[in-house]
């Protein structure tokens, strides 16, 4: 907004070098520079400009109509020739520097004719030209060349800004020139506007380049202007180089001193500057971004380290509940349970009318419906009222569960499984030892990037005059890092290559630029590490016969750091039971892996946890894939999974071939590593699928004749062809589908 309010500033008192016999010489290259590097910019220097040669110079307001027309169809032209590809439009310095000749020379030599040399005349015209050029080298170094964006923005040293604050004070010293030939009473306005520009100069950079303007400022008021008043643009140079909130104060005793002295011979202009402080001081306040002390970065650091390191804490602990509340039944007990669930199903479930509508409905909310009726849980009616208005048979169904419990169906641990707890108790403080090992070793074993860099990124960002609305760097570690960005009125197109270039300097190593939503006019983007392949995905599950809902589960995870997480996890036996043992395994897998670590660490982690189960005789495989989508490798972790096939563009077939025994029986998790290469399509299974089939080659020849369909129809026909087939035994099935492509270099 500031950047805004700068702009018309500068249009306003630039069009008052009319005054001064230099017709547009100096007011147009600026003109074109605004409105080319951004068309909206019309909107604002247009009426402005208008307004102030009416106020001050009307008499010139038809030779400025015609500079506005003639400049608006050049740009219209302009834009249809670069859209066209016209070669006359392809050297835009050329093309420009043409346009900028032949109206200096209209409005210099024709209308309005000025009384000068000619001479004059065409030195007006080349300054004209090489102010334009001068301003295109700059705007051209701003928004293309971003190779030394780290060295020239991002350290915070005296040096920072150089490019950009020489066209700042350029623009600066041609509006306080303009400003020179216009005087309101006896004040002249030169003084007014280089104390803003003094204020507003110093205050964004605080290096020598911005006391450099008050010391220009100066010149060309005092000595060039014969303006005593402009001695003061230096003084508030200095003054406010120094980041005070007593910086006003300072400034305004000065001032004060001075009129109150009677020294001086225009007390007004004085007056006006402690005006012109105040109301800058209002603006800057909302509209600045705040420079914060080399202290306060560092505190806000650790508090944001501090905050992060308390959140994955948390995630721990939520992960270290949910395994306490999965498995304080022991084995037997949830046999026991998964048979009065099948009781309750077989004598009440299967002869209702509304069985087909009902299971389909609350596939996996019935199991904790039933476990809850059959424990008689205090708060079932509480929990379930909607179930309970909706299932016609609940008081026979509550009848049942009830004799069930008469018949001590559903006992408490007997006196052996209590005396085993002790033993039990001793593997979890040694199981939770080691867990909390690996994880600390894995989160401290990360190289944070500079923070300082990734703040000052935004700072440059708002300088680009790009209108940040939200900038959050969730995650800052080397190779592992991600900053969300909020950007209003740009399209994707328009800001990712600024983006591309930006953070690869901040980061050392490339990005990716990843869309995320849109919101009214904002558009969000996630910065992360460069991604090198895109995956297409598909699922489909199906129970085996005479069951309701299937023991297998899968989970498909896709995370904001670039990694795409595939899992099926196959529960013992079949029904309720096996159910519980895969949803919770998989639940257990979503969990941990929300702390932000290596998938290996997390399972290894996961994997020890289950050892300790094993003396609740509690098993569920699971099949495990981690795609790395910035350097294309897959790892595959296997604990009593099915095989993993990929097929190949050269229809070829790998195999990743399980060689572990499932969760908590081996202490050591079973990985593999593969390259994956455009084209490989990756089919994970159940055992269901493949391990039952008597023929498997049959089966990879149907894929390969399959590839080409896409992922969810794949699914559909490995499903149909398996239950065609002839089959060993039958159980549940559940297939993923992972089609790669790697992403064509821009």
């Amino acid at each position: 907004m500031l950047k805004k309010i700068n702009m018309i500033i500068i249009s306003f008192f630039l069009i008052l070098t009319i005054k001064g016999n230099l017709s547009f010489s100096l007011y147009l290259p600026v003109l074109l520079f605004y409105v080319l590097k951004n068309r909206k910019n019309i909107i604002y220097i247009y009426p402005v400009s208008f307004i102030s040669i009416l106020l001050f110079a009307k008499e010139m307001w038809p030779a400025y109509l015609i500079l506005i027309v003639a400049t608006t169809v050049f740009l219209l032209l302009y834009q249809t020739g670069v859209k066209k590809d016209w070669s006359i439009f392809g050297q835009t310095k050329i093309v420009v520097s043409v346009y900028i000749l032949l109206i200096n020379c209209l409005m210099l030599f024709i209308y309005p004719k000025l009384d000068i040399s000619i001479w004059i005349k065409l030195f007006y015209i080349l300054t004209s030209i090489l102010i334009y050029l001068f301003l295109d080298i700059y705007l051209a170094k701003l928004l293309k060349d971003f190779q030394n964006i780290k060295e020239r923005f991002l350290i915070n040293d005296n040096e920072t800004y150089n490019s950009y604050i020489l066209l700042e004070i350029l623009l600066a010293l041609l509006a306080c020139f303009g400003a020179s030939f216009v005087a309101i009473g006896n004040v002249n306005l030169l003084p007014l506007v280089g104390s803003y520009f003094a204020m507003y100069l110093s205050r964004k950079f605080r290096n020598i380049y911005s006391l450099l303007f008050g010391i220009l400022a100066t010149c060309m008021g005092f000595f060039g202007k014969r303006i005593n008043e402009a001695l003061i643009i230096v003084a508030i140079s200095g003054i406010y180089t120094i980041r005070s909130i007593y910086t006003i104060g300072i400034l305004n005793t000065l001032l004060a001193i001075l009129i109150l002295s009677k020294s001086i011979e225009s007390p007004a202009t004085y007056i006006s500057i402690m005006v012109v402080s105040i109301l800058f001081e209002i603006f800057a306040y909302f509209l600045m971004p705040k420079r914060l002390e080399e202290v306060d970065e560092y505190k806000e650091m650790h508090e944001l380290a501090q905050k992060n390191v308390n959140e994955e804490i948390l995630k721990f602990a939520g992960f270290l509940d949910r395994f306490v509340v999965g498995f304080q039944n022991p084995k037997d007990f949830n046999e026991r349970l998964s048979s009065g669930i099948k009781t309750i199903i077989d004598q009440h479930c299967k002869t209702c009318s509304k069985q087909k509508e009902c299971f389909e409905k609350r596939q996996k909310t019935l199991y904790p419906i039933f476990k809850d009726i059959l424990t008689l849980d205090e708060n079932f009616k509480d929990n379930y009222q909607e179930y309970i208005n909706y299932c016609d048979r609940f008081q026979s169904i509550y009848n049942t569960s009830k004799l069930l419990n008469q018949q001590s169906f559903f006992k408490n641990q007997n006196a052996n499984e209590k005396n085993a707890n002790n033993y039990i108790l001793l593997a979890q403080i040694n199981g939770v030892s080691n867990a909390l090992k690996n994880y600390v070793i894995d989160t401290t074993s990360k190289t944070e990037l500079n923070y300082q860099q990734l703040q000052k990124a935004k700072a440059y960002l708002l300088e680009l005059e790009y209108n940040v609305t939200y900038y959050e760097v969730v995650r800052s570690y080397e190779q592992d890092f991600l900053i969300t960005i909020g950007i209003k009125n740009k399209k994707l197109t328009d800001i990712e290559p600024v983006l591309n270039s930006l953070f690869e300097a901040v980061t050392n190593c490339e990005v990716s630029i990843e869309f995320v939503k849109e919101e009214n006019t904002t558009i969000y983007l996630n910065v992360i590490p460069k991604l090198i392949i895109d995956v297409v995905y598909a699922y489909g599950n199906m129970p085996t016969e005479n069951q309701m809902i299937s023991g297998d589960n899968y989970l498909v995870k896709e995370q904001n750091n670039g990694h795409m997480l595939f899992a099926i996890s196959d529960g013992m036996g079949k029904g309720y039971s096996a159910f519980y043992e895969s949803d919770m395994t998989l639940h257990l897998v979503e969990d941990i892996i929300k702390l932000n670590i290596d998938p290996s660490t997390a399972l290894t982690i996961l994997n020890t946890f289950y050892v300790v189960q094993d003396y609740l005789e509690r098993y569920a495989t699971l099949d495990f894939l981690d795609i790395n989508r910035h350097n294309g490798n897959a790892t595959f972790y296997k604990m009593g999974a099915n095989t993993t096939y990929i097929f190949k563009q050269n229809k070829m077939v790998d195999k990743i071939i399980n060689q572990s025994l499932p969760l908590g029986i081996d202490e050591e998790v079973d990985q593999s590593s593969y390259q994956l290469e455009d084209g490989d399509m990756i089919i994970m299974s159940s055992d269901g699928v493949v391990e039952n089939l008597i023929d498997n080659d049959l089966l990879e020849e149907f894929i390969s004749n399959a590839k080409d369909l896409a992922p969810q129809q794949i699914v559909y026909e490995i499903l149909n062809y398996t239950i065609k087939n002839q089959i060993k035994t039958k159980d549940d099935m559940t297939v993923i589908v992972l089609k790669i492509s790697t992403r064509k270099k821009k």
